[in-house]
């Protein structure tokens, strides 16, 4: 990766974070703890976009502004009540994509190319599949992601946790919508 895009990761998120490539990460991750930007090392080669890059260092670095360690570990091993890793991180990762898309406003053109092609290389599922069979959950990662356009079906009911999750601006609205899914 060239340093040029490790700096700019760095300039986004505001502090000398860690970026590094991983041959054994399947998908982008960041570490809220160590402060450490982990990108696979298919992005720069397979994707043949700069745009997955992009999107991907762009989601990472939100996550870097606005997830913080003691939100999350409070959340997970809170003894009041167990929220699901994976429904609370969906919810998060919508909220920190508006977030960083919010704030720079360039980023979004990438998001958008970005996940076209993650769809196209069926990183998310195989262009066959039924996603009116996916789990709420599932359906509502890709209607965040991909966004409206793909036209990810809903009914009426779980429109209400779609508008949840798009209302969510902070860790408490994050919690409350990851408990109304998971409670429905």
């Amino acid at each position: 990766m060239n340093t040029s895009k490790i700096q700019l990761a760095k300039l986004l998120a505001c502090e000398d974070i860690t970026v590094r490539h991983s041959s054994t990460a399947k998908t982008a991750s960041f570490d809220v703890k160590s402060r450490v930007l982990t990108l696979p090392n298919w992005v720069a080669k397979d994707m043949d976009s700069t745009e997955v890059l992009d999107l991907m260092q762009g989601h990472e670095v939100g996550h870097a502004l606005w997830t913080r360690m003691l939100d999350w570990e409070t959340a997970l091993f809170s003894t009041d009540y167990q929220y699901h890793k994976g429904i609370l991180n969906v919810v998060e990762d919508a909220r920190i994509e508006k977030k960083i898309k919010r704030r720079y406003p360039g980023l979004v053109k990438s998001f958008v190319s970005g996940y076209k092609t993650l769809q196209t290389k069926e990183f998310f599922h195989p262009k066959e599949a039924d996603v009116s069979s996916f789990n709420l959950v599932d359906r509502i990662n890709l209607h965040f992601k991909q966004g409206p356009l793909a036209a990810i079906p809903f009914n009426k009911e779980e429109l209400f946790y779609v508008d949840k999750v798009d209302i969510c601006e902070s860790w408490d609205d994050v919690l409350k919508a990851t408990r109304a899914i998971q409670e429905y």
